[in-house]
């Protein structure tokens, strides 16, 4: 808007303000011969005559007001001709209508150029796009067969990382390319509905552009689908790899397990040997029965063993569990009877 108020100065057209609100566009300036205006976000021009401006146009309409002929249809307002492909020479036979010359015309033609342009813009995207899904197709299948064949868990986790790469790349790409098919789609509503409030007046664009717009659909659909298909592959894969990740850690569990039963066993033996030396060094065992000591020394000694491992719960929840208490009460028993037992066989 700014560009194309200064081009009119520079041009030597000053316009006055002018604030009028239509159905479809706000009028912004004017003076007796040009109206400055807007449709949503873009600007237009309406001129009695040619004007010439330092900025480019988008699009050029020109509408002439003459004598209607055999070859001239009725719409709302009076009757109409189009005289070229491009539809940017229109004659009328009609009275000078606000409504029509300000708001709907600028409308119609401006949501036809963005419709125009979208379509366009989104049939070289989709180009683009397949062939870059042609070689994504490509890249997935050989990860795929690599996938099939891995069974290591860092290999499985650099193609996950792949797919991954491709899938987000292309879901980025994919709704870009949704959402100017829906705003195209938008357009030729918009299009539709002002061209019906006039009469049909480009009914064969409408019908043109419903036409482009669904050829843009199948490759929405065609995209979707590879789209779907990598994500499809990319769930695959995390399955697989979840399920190697638990093997191992079964694996690594059973071993750990195994260790921690060798740990046990080790640590019975050692408690076992050392506590019948320190007992033999300080009390008359051999005055007992092999048997009592032997039974005493085991249950003192499995004792101890369960003790670590309730002291470890101890410091780590920093809370004394009954299994702790009720631990450590046998073990002092334990300790009174391989005392007081062994000097009351010495005494016998």
């Amino acid at each position: 808007m700014d560009a194309v108020i200064e081009g009119l100065r520079s041009s030597g057209i000053n316009l006055k303000p002018k604030f009028e609100k239509y159905r479809y566009v706000e009028l912004i300036a004017a003076d007796n011969n040009l109206v400055l205006g807007r449709y949503e976000n873009v600007a237009f021009l309406f001129s009695k005559g040619d004007i010439e401006l330092t900025c480019d146009c988008l699009k050029k309409v020109i509408v002439e007001i003459t004598q209607a002929d055999e070859s001239f249809n009725e719409f709302k307002f009076g009757k109409f001709k189009i005289k070229d492909k491009d539809l940017t020479r229109i004659k009328l036979d009609v009275r000078f209508n606000k409504e029509l010359f300000y708001d709907l015309i600028p409308a119609l033609q401006i949501e036809m150029l963005r419709a125009d342009i979208l379509l366009n813009q989104c049939n070289l995207q989709a180009q683009a796009i397949s062939e870059e899904e042609s070689e994504i197709i490509k890249k997935v299948s050989v990860l795929s067969d690599s996938a099939k064949r891995s069974i290591e868990v860092s290999e499985l986790e650099h193609i996950l990382s792949e797919v991954s790469t491709f899938h987000v790349d292309f879901f980025r790409k994919f709704m870009h390319f949704k959402d100017v098919n829906e705003e195209i789609f938008s357009s030729i509503i918009k299009f539709e509905a002002i061209s019906r409030s006039m009469g049909d007046w480009f009914s064969e664009k409408v019908t043109e552009l419903r036409n482009s717009h669904e050829s843009l659909k199948y490759y929405e659909s065609k995209f979707e689908q590879t789209l779907n298909g990598v994500r499809d592959l990319f769930s695959l894969l995390s399955l697989r790899l979840d399920m190697l990740r638990n093997r191992e850690y079964l694996e690594l569990e059973r071993r750990t397990s195994s260790l921690q039963a060798a740990a046990v066993v080790i640590e019975f033996i050692a408690v076992f040997y050392y506590t019948l030396k320190s007992w033999e060094y300080f009390m008359p065992v051999d005055k007992m029965p092999t048997y009592l000591s032997f039974l005493l020394l085991s249950i003192f000694t499995v004792s101890v063993v369960a003790y670590t491992e309730v002291l470890g719960e101890l410091i780590r929840e920093k809370k004394a569990s009954l299994q702790f208490v009720l631990i450590t009460i046998l073990i002092a028993i334990l300790l009174f009877l391989m005392y007081y037992v062994p000097v009351i066989f010495s005494k016998v």
